[in-house]
């Protein structure tokens, strides 16, 4: 594992596990089947809520004028885009964080970085800390059980940002993603001496039923 500290890292990283998944939503009797972006039904593919979800992050992370104002002052449009491999996954050939932020690339004229598959989040790491322009702020959109440790002591992607640049970080979830959360940012960012000095959570609010309520 690789210090980071004594380099330059993006000033800010912000995190989002993918749109919503095949399953039941809302009174838990309406099953959703996922769909790709031709509406072809694919059960590796967000659903439709999903979708809308995309749309959604598309204005919160790069909202036009005049609803600039209304966006939240710790997100920002991002300056690069991770998401894993949509192809090749260890488990699972999920479609589902790339389309997730591929509205928000196309808005923003930037192409999507997916070659590290689901499980290579360690390497995907490296590379988003290996960047030495503190003005860098970098979107990661993955699977939401490797964002957050499934377990106390297993890797995950936010854990692995705070050991390669050593940060020391308040206020950090210590419970795994909940399954039928997908309504939350994870941002890291005030860089000071090539470390992060602040961890907090953003909620998107963009549909029916999110939540305020930060990730324990």
């Amino acid at each position: 594992m690789s210090n980071k500290a004594s380099k330059g890292i993006p000033g800010k990283i912000m995190i989002v596990r993918h749109a919503e998944k095949p399953g039941p939503y809302g009174d838990k009797n309406a099953v959703y089947f996922g769909v790709d972006q031709n509406g072809s039904a694919d059960e590796k593919s967000l659903v439709t809520l999903g979708w809308q979800r995309a749309g959604g992050l598309a204005s919160l992370f790069a909202p036009n004028k005049p609803l600039q104002a209304t966006a939240s002052s710790l997100l920002e449009p991002p300056t690069a885009i991770y998401a894993s491999d949509p192809i090749a996954t260890k488990k699972e050939p999920s479609q589902r964080p790339f389309q997730t932020v591929s509205a928000l690339a196309s808005k923003l004229g930037i192409t999507v970085d997916t070659k590290y598959k689901g499980e290579d989040f360690k390497d995907m790491v490296s590379e988003v800390l290996g960047m030495s322009k503190t003005k860098d702020v970098v979107l990661i959109s993955w699977q939401h059980q490797d964002i957050l440790a499934k377990a106390a002591g297993d890797d995950c992607i936010v854990a692995e940002i705070v050991a390669q640049t050593q940060s020391s970080l308040e206020n950090l979830p210590t419970k795994p993603w909940l399954d039928d959360r997908y309504d939350m940012v994870l941002v890291l960012d005030q860089v000071k001496n090539g470390k992060y000095m602040r961890f907090t959570q953003v909620p998107q609010m963009l549909l029916a039923g999110d939540s305020s309520v930060p990730l324990k």
